[in-house]
């Protein structure tokens, strides 16, 4: 059956505001594919039938997991299996939280007590929870377009806003958003670290409220490669699954973790031509032959038809066409019913804007912090604004161990940007990030930041020895003369020079 032919089967009313949630005063159920059940404090909550959700009640108390939750020392766990245990052994809200740390996976949390509701989301937020209050109602949902449907919003049009989204850091950087605000008047964006108390209508952070501690490197690595495997285990017997394999660190680490498992999965990768001199496809390549795993490299369709820009602007608010994209309506015709497993929310741990360790971070300003995620750009007013802040919120803890860099990647970076992609996959397929696990977070980022610095990255280079040492007989990252040169004259060229340069470079793979 060809592409053509797939799209004349497609359901179009299931893809609307697929594998989202609705948290509200009413239901909302659109057409058959939601179902609503009522919670505490007269709250409806409605759930596209294709995002699972598990809802637990004992002594006055209500947890509702939405998503995908996976305990990596259990695999055999369910999430109600998980569920029951959690409200069984943790029933203040404060311990109920620090019991998810060891969780990985992508959900919203819904805890209610006779005295609250609250929300919270896994560490990164890739399930995202944005919410909106008019002085009467209060609604939480996955986007804001959903929230929409049942309580008008209105655009915010303040200048300070607008320049924002003329800036050239903003369009070149995939379209990131900074802070808890949206594009909407009144409707927020729950950012990583915090929970949402309804009764407050505020997001409070829960962490970090104690110091990140030095842990020694060897039962780091030994408890990281322990999560990581046991995500592999439970993944593989939930799902069919995918892995993305590439030539960089953290693919690699994912395939050493997979090792126990790796027949069940298809690695793959995908591009835009065969373009053989492609790192990231014949790396990849040869590790597959030499190994024996299932490697595949696919090749998305170029263009992408009117009517799924529609649906996925309309379920999603700020909707990107980027190349990307294509993969999203590649996987949708395809009826790829794998689970995607990838590396993101690794990079926290690699030291992302500060990658070789050379900055003085006693005395970091909101505009330099701005040039790590928007470019040498000036910064608009309202980048300063929301990290000035984000990072007053931060300092105010005098919690020793905090490095703003790691957290300005986790929460503005991830938690805006990062979690894009993912709510607008949704519309074809669930990923799941295993690093996404706050204990794999805040044990890696214990370490020494050398011990987590390019280019060799000593303990990533430990974690794959542990699990699977022939896959470190590839090169990783191998580099090509452009982009050496590339990396050399960086520091001296414009950031509308660097956008070209990417653009050339990026153009035959994604």
């Amino acid at each position: 059956m060809n592409k053509n032919q797939h799209e004349a089967i497609i359901d179009i009313r299931r893809l609307l505001f697929r594998r989202q949630f609705l948290l509200g005063p009413k239901e909302f159920i659109p057409n058959k594919h939601w179902s609503s059940i009522q919670l505490q404090h007269e709250f409806h909550l409605s759930v596209h039938k294709d995002l699972p959700f598990t809802s637990v009640s004992s002594k006055g108390i209500t947890v509702t997991l939405i998503g995908q939750a996976i305990d990596p020392f259990n695999p055999q766990k369910t999430e109600s299996n998980i569920l029951h245990y959690l409200i069984s052994n943790f029933s203040e809200f404060d311990l109920f939280i620090k019991s998810t740390v060891h969780l990985v996976g992508r959900w919203v949390v819904i805890f209610q007590n006779q005295d609250d509701t609250y929300l919270f989301t896994d560490p990164c937020g890739f399930r995202q929870v944005f919410y909106h209050f008019d002085g009467m109602q209060v609604w939480c949902g996955s986007q804001p377009e959903l929230i929409k449907t049942c309580n008008q919003l209105s655009l915010c049009t303040k200048d300070i806003n607008l320049s924002f989204l003329k800036h050239p850091g903003y369009v070149q950087k995939e379209s990131q958003w900074v802070g808890s605000t949206t594009l909407y008047e009144n409707c927020f964006h729950l950012m990583p670290n915090h929970y949402l108390s309804i009764n407050r209508m505020d997001q409070i952070r829960f962490y970090p409220k104690e110091p990140i501690n030095n842990k020694n490197t060897s039962d780091v690595v030994e408890l990281v490669c322990k999560i990581l495997q046991g995500t592999m285990t439970a993944l593989t017997a939930r799902h069919k699954v995918s892995l993305a394999l590439t030539a960089g660190w953290d693919s690699r680490v994912l395939l050493a973790a997979s090792k126990h498992v790796s027949e069940h999965i298809e690695y793959f990768v995908y591009s835009l031509s065969d373009f053989k001199n492609n790192s990231d496809i014949w790396v990849p390549d040869k590790i597959s032959k030499k190994l024996g795993i299932n490697f595949v490299v696919k090749h998305p369709t170029k263009q992408l038809p009117g009517w799924f820009n529609l649906i996925l602007s309309q379920n999603v608010t700020c909707a990107r066409f980027l190349p990307k994209t294509c993969i999203i309506y590649d996987k949708l015709i395809e009826e790829d019913n794998r689970i995607n497993i990838n590396g993101n929310a690794s990079e926290i741990c690699r030291n992302y804007f500060d990658k070789r360790c050379k900055l003085d971070l006693q005395n970091v300003s909101s505009e330099l912090l701005a040039t790590k995620m928007f470019g040498k750009e000036p910064a608009p007013l309202f980048v300063i604004r929301e990290i000035d802040q984000w990072k007053d919120n931060l300092n105010n803890l005098s919690v020793d161990g905090i490095n703003i860099l790691d957290f300005l990647y986790w929460e503005q970076r991830l938690g805006n940007w990062g979690a894009q992609y993912p709510a607008e996959q949704d519309i074809a397929v669930e990923e799941i990030s295993p690093f996404n696990c706050r204990m794999i977070i805040e044990s890696l980022s214990s370490l020494p930041r050398k011990l987590r610095a390019a280019p060799e990255y000593p303990v990533y280079k430990e974690l794959i020895q542990y699990m699977w040492p022939e896959t470190l007989e590839f090169p990783i990252n191998p580099q090509s003369m452009f982009s050496v040169i590339k990396n050399r004259i960086d520091p001296y060229m414009p950031s509308s020079v660097i956008q070209i340069i990417n653009k050339l470079k990026n153009k035959n793979q994604y």
